[in-house]
């Protein structure tokens, strides 16, 4: 592959850059946004088929009818997909859109049918909820995914020791192999949320009308069923009135991931920051600098960062919007539908972005156990081992280990000589502690006093990667559940 392709940077570097990676760096900066009822078009298509299937079970609409409509939804529908069909601004929006080009291909008399029983607000109210469920449900799998890879590193690095930090600065002795699962264990919740909300979201508003339901004698439970939903949202009122709320939660569920995918992404500039160099990210994941020939830039978790900011400003302003309006439909709510747009669009490749950052990633585990030679790591685990050797409290122990912290002012670490001297000072016999000071060199061993659930030993962690293991399972065998109930649905209405 070329070596100068579009960029003006990276010749340096032994890979071209991350296609995906590349486009979330450029973001919006020479991309042109679809319209926002554009993308709504897909589910208005689905919400039109389910509703028009309806009209003619209930004897409402003719079978020839029924026919004219699908044939012609069908068409636009290959249209779209084929590039050939735009909305047009003059018609306000897509439920218009459409309408009208029913009657234009199936006549007026089939396509002034279709929106009997029906308003634009239930209609946009259903779109928002096939939307929000398919981009919650993706962006669920692309977390999962993420967890899994982390889960399967970890298992590999149980025994890759390094330091740990509290305040930026050295803490105590940890495994990469525990960090990842802490990262997972964190999705683990994110998932958790898009389980909840999905159950929240998966209920029909269609046939609501403008808020006040209709004297057609619908069917709401069948198109429900057509949908894909689980429910009907039954009091007609709410169904309407909960426009922007449910864009709220979704938008919440974004940021809460976002704050965790975020916090990934400053690890990663850390670690992998050639003063520390105890991680180095592939060279299809870093960018140049278009004065300076050496720079490999973390751009990507930069922008992870800038996104994560970004969406939780939008999740106020969502949550804000319903406040103070009237129950039933208010114009208010339509500006949900763009934030939440905007949100989806910005966050839904993140995790598939560091996806791709984690299974390339090289881990330096030798830099890493250099690493411990900094920062007195063991004095917390010395200071316990300390109070059970010699039966004192563990303020006591932990004031002798401070005294040995002193004394070996410069080294990085507790040195014989000086935890000696504290325990001397201290009017304790040294030998006490010979097995303690013996183990101190071996980060394995003194992790392996740390034996307790969640902990960062071996063992521990190889608990931990079963356990997320079988949590991440379970959610996607609900997602492919989930899933399975809506392809069905959709073939139903396309049968």
């Amino acid at each position: 592959m070329s070596r100068h392709k579009r960029q003006i940077w990276g010749n340096h570097l032994g890979a071209s850059p991350d296609e995906l990676m590349l486009a979330y760096c450029a973001g919006r900066d020479v991309l042109a946004l679809p319209m926002a009822d554009a993308e709504l078009l897909p589910f208005d298509l689905w919400t039109n088929r389910a509703h028009a299937i309806m009209l003619q079970r209930q004897g409402i609409i003719a079978q020839r009818t029924l026919k004219a409509i699908l044939k012609a939804l069908a068409a636009l529908e290959s249209e779209w997909e084929a590039g050939r069909f735009a909305l047009d601004p003059a018609l306000e929006d897509v439920h218009v859109n459409v309408e009208r080009y029913v009657s234009s291909k199936a006549g007026e008399e089939a396509g002034g049918r279709l929106h009997t029983g029906r308003s634009r607000n239930d209609q946009v109210a259903c779109d928002m909820r096939l939307l929000l469920r398919e981009a919650l449900l993706s962006f669920g799998e692309d977390l999962a995914a993420l967890a899994g890879t982390l889960l399967d590193t970890a298992a590999g690095h149980t025994e890759t020791v390094m330091p740990g930090f509290t305040h930026h600065q050295p803490a105590m002795i940890t495994t990469w192999g525990h960090w990842l699962c802490a990262y997972a264990q964190g999705l683990g919740r994110d998932l958790q949320r898009v389980r909840d909300a999905l159950h929240v979201i998966n209920r029909s508003p269609l046939g609501a009308a403008a808020s006040f339901g209709t004297s057609w004698p619908i069917d709401r439970e069948l198109t429900a069923s057509l949908l894909g939903f689980a429910r009907v949202e039954e009091n007609t009122l709410d169904a309407i009135a909960a426009r922007g709320e449910l864009e709220g939660q979704a938008a919440y569920i974004y940021a809460a991931a976002m704050n965790h995918l975020a916090a990934m992404a400053q690890d990663l500039i850390l670690l992998a920051h050639p003063y520390w160099d105890m991680l180095r990210l592939p060279d299809s994941y870093v960018t140049g600098s278009s004065i300076m020939p050496q720079k490999r830039n973390p751009d990507f978790a930069e922008v992870v960062k800038g996104k994560t900011a970004w969406v939780v400003g939008m999740v106020g302003g969502l949550l804000g919007l319903p406040k103070g309006a009237m129950s039933g439909y208010n114009r208010d709510s339509q500006i949900s539908k763009y934030a939440i747009l905007d949100v989806v669009r910005e966050c839904q490749p993140t995790p598939t972005v560091l996806l791709g950052a984690f299974a390339r990633l090289e881990v330096r585990a030798e830099t890493m156990r250099a690493r411990l030679g900094q920062g007195y790591l063991a004095a917390a685990d010395f200071a316990d081992a300390l109070a059970r050797a010699l039966s004192v409290p563990f303020r006591q122990a932990y004031d002798i280990t401070a005294a040995a912290v002193r004394l070996s002012a410069g080294q990085g670490t507790i040195s014989p000589q000086a935890a000696r001297q504290a325990l001397q000072e201290a009017g304790h016999d040294p030998a006490a502690a010979a097995g303690i000071l013996a183990d101190l060199d071996h980060p394995l061993r003194v992790l392996g006093w740390r034996t307790h659930t969640g902990a960062p030993e071996p063992q521990a962690v190889k608990a931990q990667v079963v356990r997320l293991s079988d949590e991440l399972r379970a959610h996607s065998r609900f997602s492919a559940d989930f899933r399975a109930r809506i392809d069905e649905a959709r073939a139903r209405c396309r049968a």
